[in-house]
């Protein structure tokens, strides 16, 4: 798996909006974060566009990704919010320029289209953590922001975590690999789907009722995606509801039985997804996963 360089002080970055539109107001202050670290930030002309609930045509979300795709100057590109809609421009990406001159994809949500599809396609890392629009001023989201930073600039990433009741203890090491689950049930059978053996499968969620929570993780058993993996890691599924009473448990104990046969470690509560702490991580990259009765630890390897 190939690692796009790590930034420097002085490195450009280019923000553009593949999904949902976005307002100069929602991003003001990320920028200037992104620039008290020494880094200069484009932006895609089309970024403040609005067509439907995206921020712009699909032709233009595509023509701004693929301008700082392709551009020598832009080290690292940041999605400035997920939404929907990477999936309608994302076949009108061009990857040649990016296989030569691999850098930084930065989002979450939406943005597993291009996590999975840069991953599985051309074998290069992504980094899964806070957007612009995610960028305040509020300690949590800055501690994560400034994480994300660390990653950026290359500083090795252990996160230790409380331990979950539903937990599986054990220790493993792979690839790891996911996102938004609904994006990824979404994606099985596409050109974007994602490899699972050998891996450890990070999932999140947001506001989904619980039994199409249960669906889709129906659907990728039964399409083989839990098969020879070596971990799983659970992070936050936010504002879950359960409106139509099919169930009478909740979000975690509902993905506790879809991989309780297996025989692989299993950790709850990871401080990553759809919350004000959302740990970045390096999708793609090498983790071990330590599970324990005390807590449990992911470490960059």
């Amino acid at each position: 798996m190939i690692r796009p360089s790590y930034l420097q002080k002085g490195d450009t970055v280019a923000i553009v909006s593949p999904a949902k539109k976005i307002t100069p107001q929602e991003i003001q202050f990320a920028i200037q974060f992104l620039k008290s670290f020494g880094l200069k930030v484009v932006l895609g002309k089309n970024i403040y566009n609005s067509w439907n609930r995206f921020s712009g045509t699909d032709l233009e979300r595509a023509t701004d990704f693929q301008w700082a795709l392709d551009s020598n100057e832009v080290k690292a590109i940041f999605c400035s919010r997920g939404g929907y809609g990477s999936v309608r421009m994302i076949d009108q990406i061009d990857f040649d320029v990016f296989n030569v001159n691999p850098k930084w994809i930065i989002g979450y949500s939406d943005i597993t289209v291009f996590h999975n599809h840069i991953n599985s396609n051309h074998s290069t890392m992504t980094l899964h953590g806070p957007m612009p629009l995610n960028i305040i001023n509020k300690i949590e989201e800055l501690d994560s922001a400034n994480k994300l930073i660390q990653l950026l600039f290359g500083k090795k990433q252990k996160t230790n975590f409380t331990y979950h009741p539903l937990n599986k203890l054990g220790e493993t090491s792979g690839k790891l690999i996911g996102g938004n689950l609904s994006v990824l049930s979404d994606l099985v059978g596409t050109n974007s789907d994602f490899e699972p053996s050998n891996s450890i499968l990070f999932l999140e969620d947001l506001c989904e009722e619980n039994y199409k929570l249960d669906r889709m993780l129906f659907h990728l058993q039964k399409s083989q995606k839990f098969n020879n993996i070596k971990g799983v890691l659970i992070g936050g599924f936010t504002e879950m509801t359960d409106l139509s009473n099919w169930f009478f448990e909740d979000s975690y104990e509902l993905i506790a039985k879809r991989f309780y046969d297996l025989s692989i470690p299993i950790a709850f509560g990871f401080p990553a997804g759809h919350m004000s702490t959302n740990t970045p991580l390096l999708l793609g990259a090498t983790y071990s996963l330590t599970v324990e009765k005390s807590n449990s630890k992911l470490e960059l390897l």
